[in-house]
């Protein structure tokens, strides 16, 4: 739940550090400040040895989330509407599950796909509800782009649960991040050839502290303890919360208006999510290690 509340809450971080950076400065900044914390961390820390084979699944990893995941995220809310691409993003539930149920054998119970369901009903009607756009109004293209960052999505829960069973939380998260900013290091070019530095006001430099230590360190290491723990489609599940978070954020910092849907859209998501994480009546049966 603590990497849901900080990724949720990073919706509203970014909007508002977004008004002092552009898109490439955000991410060159974000990710390169994080790895300097997360680099520091790593040689002041005794962790087990990663090895040549571990290093080419944590840049595949790195390449799927957060590398794959921002690029089509962001370029495909520019070409379809915000209620579409939530809508398509909600599916990451279902998607983890069936890949982990094939390649990791954690099938979901019938209790687990129930919990699923009413999770994403939740964000259908959060976003379907919400008054500015209607779900048909998205292009082919943005929604297809919107897809491939929940393929993005599930293809890096399912190798932070593989990961796992070799490696530390801390390891797993470090070179994630790592990796991450060595994608997005084209961008840093960019910003020296064309001279884009930012001058962030207050607002803009506190967005992007939270940013950094709470919704990149905090979160990626408090999700990747979560699918080690919880297994990925049961943890997976919790990610239709997100949304919910965002709309209480944004209405007690933006002062955006909670209507009567949001409220019961939040409570099929907070049902689904309590389904899916019954303590003595499993929603996932987990066979023998392997992972998502």
């Amino acid at each position: 739940m603590a990497a849901v509340l900080l990724w949720g809450s990073s919706f509203v971080a970014t909007k508002i550090a977004l008004e002092s950076f552009s898109f490439v400065a955000y991410v060159v900044f974000r990710f390169a400040a994080a790895s300097a914390i997360f680099g520091l961390i790593l040689l002041t820390s005794r962790l087990p040895r990663i090895t040549a084979r571990n290093h080419r699944q944590l840049a595949l990893m790195a390449l799927f989330e957060p590398g794959l995941y921002f690029l089509f995220e962001t370029t495909g809310l520019q070409r379809t509407t915000a209620s579409s691409a939530s809508i398509i993003i909600a599916s990451v539930p279902v998607v983890v599950a069936v890949l982990a149920a094939i390649v990791l054998h954690e099938p979901l119970s019938p209790r687990g796909w129930i919990g699923a369901l009413l999770s994403i009903v939740g964000i259908v009607l959060l976003s379907v509800w919400d008054g500015a756009t209607t779900v048909g109004e998205g292009s082919a293209l943005g929604n297809v782009l919107i897809f491939l960052a929940v393929l993005s999505a599930s293809g890096y829960i399912i190798l932070a649960r593989h990961l796992s069973a070799s490696l530390s939380t801390l390891q797993i998260t470090a070179f994630q991040i790592l990796y991450g900013s060595l994608y997005f290091s084209p961008g840093l070019v960019w910003l020296l050839v064309r001279g884009g530095w930012p001058r962030p006001d207050a607002a803009g430099v506190g967005a992007m502290a939270f940013l950094v230590v709470g919704a990149t360190l905090g979160a990626f290491l408090s999700y990747n303890y979560a699918v080690a723990r919880l297994g990925a489609a049961r943890s997976a599940v919790f990610l239709n919360g997100i949304p919910v978070v965002t709309v209480l954020v944004a209405a007690a910092l933006l002062g955006e208006r909670i209507a009567l849907h949001h409220g019961l859209a939040a409570a099929l998501v907070i049902t689904g999510v309590t389904i899916a994480n019954r303590p003595k009546r499993q929603v996932i049966e987990t066979i023998r290690p392997q992972r998502p």
